[in-house]
């Protein structure tokens, strides 16, 4: 779990899942401003443009129907969406992705 760039406090599961969707994430505990690193931006863009063409790959190789693919999708959306709290890295402003 990542920790508050102003006051070092560890957030709880919860917390950042809550806050993961948005930019400018503000501490549950000092109410600082904290932002995603670049390198937890650059991993979260990295599980999406792995995702997509995965489940694309899938429905493709394995002959299944539309109705069989939609469940394995929604399945690695929700495992990608619990892996997140994870790879969240915090830092105080917000950085430059190059």
């Amino acid at each position: 779990m990542p920790s508050c760039s102003h006051c070092e406090r560890k957030w709880t599961y919860g917390d950042t899942l809550k806050r993961s969707f948005r930019m400018k994430m503000v501490c549950p505990y000092c109410k600082g401003e904290n932002y995603h690193s670049a390198k937890s931006r650059k991993k979260s863009m990295m599980t999406s443009v792995v995702l997509a063409p995965a489940i694309i790959l899938f429905g493709t190789f394995t002959d299944l129907s539309l109705l069989a693919v939609i469940p394995v999708a929604l399945a690695l959306g929700l495992m990608v969406l619990a892996v997140t709290p994870f790879l969240t890295e915090l830092s105080v402003e917000e950085e430059s992705l190059w």
